[in-house]
């Protein structure tokens, strides 16, 4: 079953000004089966833990996106908060998986 995505507008809005790239593009990467998915960071004040996903999207670009999984029981959400294109040690680490 494929994650349901949730997003702040306006965050999406200065997410594609700053990377390029739109939070429905993002959403792509939940779908490569080869994903590398892992903790980000805790968000004390906030009782948030973050995540980050490395992903390719159906045009082949490789993505990194950061997002809080919001799951309920019925329905799997995930909230995204950044996203933008997986830098060089973050292609060496979704590379790994195929060596």
């Amino acid at each position: 079953m494929r994650a349901r995505c949730t997003w702040d507008p306006a965050k999406a809005e200065r997410n594609q000004r700053a990377h390029g790239i739109s939070f429905e593009t993002a959403a792509e990467v939940f779908d490569d089966p080869n994903h590398v998915a892992g903790d980000n960071y805790f968000i004390e004040s906030d009782g948030e833990q973050r995540y980050q996903i490395i992903g390719m999207t159906r045009s082949l670009v490789l993505l990194l996106v950061v997002f809080v999984d919001r799951r309920q029981p019925d329905v799997e959400v995930v909230h995204l908060i950044s996203a933008r294109k997986a830098v060089d040690y973050e292609e060496s680490i979704y590379n790994d998986q195929f060596r």
